[in-house]
């Protein structure tokens, strides 16, 4: 894995992990949290869409619950 495809993992992730919490009131730790952003990534990548693809669902995912 290239250098480029970690960072925008980690930046997902980090996103995640700050937008996520308001659309469940925190009743998630911030490691359920991570732990859920890696396993949407990865399931995407196992069907075959590619890390892109499941990097992208989770930065949608994570700017769609931004202004919750």
């Amino acid at each position: 894995m290239d250098l480029n495809t970690r960072t925008d993992i980690r930046r997902a992730v980090k996103l995640a992990m700050d937008y996520w919490p308001n659309a469940h009131l925190g009743d998630y730790s911030p490691r359920e949290d991570m732990r859920s952003a890696f396993v949407m990534i990865r399931s995407h990548a196992e069907r075959g869409d590619g890390l892109h693809a499941g990097i992208a669902a989770v930065e949608r995912s994570a700017y769609a619950h931004a202004d919750m």
